[in-house]
């Protein structure tokens, strides 16, 4: 996923989307002592959301995410 940028301006979430290299996802492996804490990420989308969204396809299917700084008190303490 990208980098954090600034919030967005009408809600202050940070939005988040998949890194792309001709055509494909890119993805890394990472050592687990790198992990600091999980996050909470909504779909980014409009009106109507897809009904091939589903909780087991949407990080496949979704490219861009916003990050829900408000999941819980340590969230908002260690994003913000």
């Amino acid at each position: 996923f990208t980098p954090f940028q600034q919030p967005e301006s009408h809600h202050g979430l940070y939005k988040i989307c998949c890194l792309m290299r001709h055509g494909e996802r890119l993805a890394s492996i990472i050592d687990v002592s790198d992990i600091r804490r999980s996050v909470h990420l909504f779909p980014n989308f409009s009106a109507v959301v897809p009904r091939e969204w589903t909780s087991s396809a949407v990080l496949e299917l979704c490219s861009s995410f916003v990050v829900n700084l408000f999941s819980d008190r340590h969230a908002y303490l260690t994003i913000v």
